[in-house]
Formats: structure tokens, C-alpha cells, sequence
């Protein structure tokens, strides 16, 4: 897959309240870039390009960010300048996520891993060490806080297949989803036919009582 196809993968950053955040922007682009083997200048570059708005006159104009030499440095400030939010609140709405009501698997899936990501960047620009711990550690929590998160009954389910993996997780509980979904679309046309049926004998029973009633009326006509 060439760079450029890669680079599509990369959300835009503005610097605002539309798109990802900028530490989900970095957590996204290092991924994709070690998929792609980017190397350090590559990441600073894309990282740039996929900048807009706000955050465009940041990454080209300021000229702080201009003398920045590596990826890393270039990281730091970005982080510095953008995420201002505190790791407390980050950490607590990725403890806190549940699934909402008519939210599917995979979505509820995406936006868990969007928030533990969004922690391990607030971490990155804090303490380098306890961050690689964090990263170490974020597989599993993924996956409790995803069993933990489930609505039942597909939770359940999940449970008792016990999976070691977040991504394995997320396979079990879309299949018992389906499995869910394509239970309730066949017990509809029953329901449907029965309800046909009910009405079907209903006008049955009225074109009898009106042949009736006209049966009726011409015989008191009948002299």
C-alpha cells in the first residue's frame, strides 16, 4: 500500500471542536505510520499536511513549531498547545463508557478505543515513562472496560466465551448481535401473518353480516 493511500487513513486535526483530538490525531498517525514504516521526517510531514485550520497556522506559521527537528519535538508542542484538557477527566470518561441504548457493537467498540487512546496521549506529553507503562497496559483495560460496558444480553454472551483479546471481544459480541438482530427479523413476518389473518377473517365476517342484512331486507320487502 503506497504512502499517499496510507496517509488517507489519517484523519484532518483542526484544532477545534470538530474531528479527533489531537492526542487521538497522534495516536492514529503513529499507527498508520508504522504500518506504512514511515520514518521520522515522513510522520513530521503528514502530520503537517493534515493539519487545518487552527491548527494549519500552528504546524506552518509559528515559529517555534518551524525550528522543531524531529517528530517527537514536533509532537511535544502540539500536545502542549492543544491538549489542554487534564488526564483525570480523560481517564474517567474512558472508565465511565457504557453502551448507549441503540448503539452498536462496533460502534461502542470505536469510541472506547478513541477515548483509551486520548489517554495515552495526554500521558505522553507528561511523563514519557509512565506513558510506555499506560501503552503496556491499555490491551487489557480495552477489553475489561469493553466486557464491562456491554448491554445484556450480549454481554453475557461475550462473558461466557471468555476472550483474551479486545479485538476478539468485539467479534464475539458483533456475531451475537447479528445473531440477535436476525432472531427479531424472523419472529416479525409471524407476527405480520397472524395480524393478516386476524384481519382477513374480520372482513370475512362483515361481507357476511352485510349479505345477511341485505338478505334480510328483501325479504320484509316481500309482501
Amino acid at each position: 500500500m503506497s504512502a499517499l493511500m496510507l496517509a488517507d487513513m489519517v484523519p484532518s486535526f483542526t484544532g477545534g471542536d470538530t474531528g479527533p483530538d489531537v492526542g487521538v490525531f497522534f495516536e492514529i498517525l503513529e499507527q498508520v505510520g508504522h504500518l506504512g514504516g514511515w520514518r521520522d521526517s515522513e510522520l513530521s510531514c503528514i502530520a503537517r499536511c493534515k493539519m487545518v485550520g487552527a491548527a494549519h497556522d500552528f504546524a506552518w506559521w509559528d515559529d517555534g513549531v518551524a525550528a522543531a527537528s524531529t517528530f517527537s519535538e514536533f509532537k511535544y508542542l502540539a500536545l502542549k498547545r492543544f491538549d489542554t484538557e487534564p488526564l483525570i477527566f480523560k481517564t474517567e470518561r474512558f472508565l465511565n463508557a457504557r453502551q448507549k441504548a441503540g448503539e452498536e457493537v462496533r460502534s461502542f467498540s470505536s469510541r472506547l478505543r478513541i477515548l483509551g487512546m486520548a489517554t495515552l496521549a495526554s500521558s505522553d506529553s507528561q511523563d514519557p515513562v509512565k506513558a510506555s507503562l499506560r501503552r503496556e497496559i491499555l490491551p487489557e483495560q480495552l477489553l475489561s472496560q469493553f466486557l464491562l460496558g456491554l448491554r445484556y444480553p450480549v454481554r453475557r454472551f461475550v462473558l461466557s466465551r471468555d476472550p483474551k483479546t479486545f479485538d476478539e471481544a468485539i467479534v464475539i459480541a458483533v456475531k451475537e448481535e447479528q445473531s440477535e438482530k436476525l432472531s427479531r427479523s424472523h419472529s416479525l413476518p409471524v407476527q405480520y401473518v397472524e395480524e393478516n389473518t386476524d384481519v382477513h377473517e374480520m372482513h370475512s365476517r362483515l361481507d357476511h353480516l352485510e349479505k345477511l342484512v341485505e338478505s334480510l331486507a328483501v325479504r320484509k320487502k316481500v309482501p
